[in-house]
C-alpha cells in the first residue's frame, strides 16, 4: 500500500509572521510543517528571484534548530521552489503551487491552510447503478491567478452516503461532507501511479501542452477501519511531486 501526502507549495515575505508547529502532530513532522509553511509563504507574498529570510531567522521564527531549517530548505530546493546560492542565501526560483500528494484532510482544507481560494469546476455529476460519479477539475487561486491541479473522478456507494447527489461540489468539499453528515473519515489508500499523455481535452482543462507527459493515480480511499469510502482517478498537472512511502 502506498501513502501519498498532498502538499502546495509556494511567497514574498514582508516580514516574518510567528507560526504554531505542532510538535506532537502525528501525521506531519516538524520538518513538513515549516516547509508547508514556507511553501504558503512564497505563494502568497514572494516573486521569483526575491530573497527568503536567514537560515538563523527562521530557526528563530519556528523554534527549532539551524539544521532542521536547513533540511527544510533543501526539500524546498528539491521541489524546485528555491535556489540557494553558498554565501548569499535562499532565492525564490518559482511561485507557483506544486502537488507532493497525498492528504486526507482533502483538497479544500490545504489550500485554505496555505491561505489560498480552493476553485472547483464540476465537469460531471451523475448517477449509476446506485453510484455517484463525480468529476472535478480542481485548481486554486492566489490572487487574480486560479493554476489547475488535478482532474478528478470519484465513484461513491450512494447507499452508503444517501443523499450525496444532492451536495454542490463546487461549493462544498467532498472529504469535509463526508465527515460531517456521514461520519466517515478517510484515511488510507490503495494506489496505482501511471504515467500518461493527456487527451487534448484534459490538457486544455489543466493548461498543459498536450506532449506533457502526466501522472495518473487510480485506486480506493479506505477509512481506518478497512472500509470502502471511494475508488478515484485523478490526473495531475505538471505541478505536481510525489513522495512514496512504501513499507518492504
Amino acid at each position: 500500500m502506498l501513502i501519498l501526502e498532498l502538499e502546495y507549495s509556494s511567497n514574498r515575505i514582508k516580514g516574518l509572521k510567528e507560526m504554531a508547529i505542532d510538535k506532537h502532530k502525528r501525521n506531519s513532522s516538524i520538518r513538513a510543517q515549516i516547509v508547508a509553511d514556507i511553501q504558503a509563504s512564497i505563494l502568497k507574498n514572494m516573486q521569483t528571484g526575491d530573497k527568503l529570510p536567514s537560515e538563523a531567522a527562521y530557526a528563530r521564527q519556528y523554534d527549532v534548530t539551524r539544521s532542521t531549517i536547513q533540511k527544510a530548505l533543501k526539500d524546498l530546493e528539491d521541489l524546485q521552489m528555491i535556489d540557494r546560492v553558498q554565501g548569499k542565501g535562499s532565492f525564490v526560483k518559482l511561485t507557483r503551487p506544486k502537488i507532493d500528494m497525498f492528504n486526507f484532510k482533502g483538497f479544500s482544507d490545504y489550500a485554505l491552510q496555505l491561505g489560498t481560494t480552493p476553485v472547483t469546476r464540476v465537469l460531471k455529476q451523475e448517477i449509476v447503478d446506485h453510484h455517484l460519479i463525480l468529476q472535478r477539475l480542481r485548481g486554486i487561486k492566489t490572487s487574480d491567478e486560479v493554476v489547475q491541479l488535478t482532474l478528478d473522478e470519484s465513484h461513491l456507494n450512494l447507499e452508503q452516503f444517501p443523499g450525496l447527489e444532492q451536495t454542490d461540489f463546487e461549493q462544498n468539499s467532498l472529504y469535509q461532507t463526508l465527515r460531517s453528515q456521514f461520519k466517515v473519515y478517510p484515511a488510507t489508500a490503495n494506489l496505482l501511479v501511471t504515467p500518461i499523455m493527456p487527451t487534448v481535452a484534459q490538457a486544455e482543462l489543466l493548461e498543459v501542452a498536450d506532449s506533457q507527459p502526466l501522472l495518473q493515480v487510480t485506486g480506493q480511499v479506505r477509512t481506518a477501519n478497512n472500509d470502502l469510502v471511494e475508488t478515484i482517478k485523478i490526473i495531475y498537472s505538471d505541478q505536481s511531486n510525489f513522495k512514496f512511502v512504501v513499507g518492504v
